[in-house]
C-alpha cells in the first residue's frame, strides 16, 4: 500500500493510482492444477482421497479457505473483477492511494 500511495501522490492530479489486494482464488483459477491441490489439502491437514476428482478437491480447498473469512464464501475471480471494475469505472473518479481488499474479511486480519 505504501508503493500505491507514493505513486499516486507523485502521479497526482492526472493520474489516479489504486490498487487492488486479493485474497487466494482457488475456483476458477488456472493457478491451482491437481498437484498443487493435493500439497495445499495435505498441508492444511485437509482429509481427501488420491480417487477424488480433481473438482472435488478444488472444491474442498476453495471451502476451506471460505472458511477462514467473516463471509464464509469462497472468493472468485469475478469477485475480484469487481473491485478492478470499480476502480476503473466513474463511481470512485474521486479515490487515489487506496487498495481494496478483496478477502472476505480474512477474521486474522481483524485480530
Amino acid at each position: 500500500s505504501h508503493l500505491v500511495r507514493e505513486l499516486a501522490i507523485e502521479l497526482a492530479p492526472l493520474i489516479r493510482v489504486n490498487g487492488v489486494a486479493p485474497a487466494t482464488v482457488v475456483q476458477g483459477s488456472a493457478m491451482f492444477p491437481r498437484d498443487r491441490v493435493v500439497g495445499s489439502l495435505a498441508k492444511y491437514q485437509i482429509p481427501y482421497t488420491a480417487e477424488e476428482p480433481t473438482a472435488a478437491l478444488v472444491d474442498k480447498l476453495a471451502k476451506f479457505y471460505a472458511e477462514r473469512t467473516l463471509t464464509k464464501s469462497p472468493i472468485t475471480p469475478a469477485d475480484q473483477a469487481e473491485a478492478y471494475f470499480l476502480l476503473v469505472s466513474k463511481r470512485l473518479s474521486k479515490t487515489t492511494g487506496q487498495v481494496i481488499t478483496v478477502d472476505g474479511g480474512l477474521h486474522e486480519a481483524f485480530l
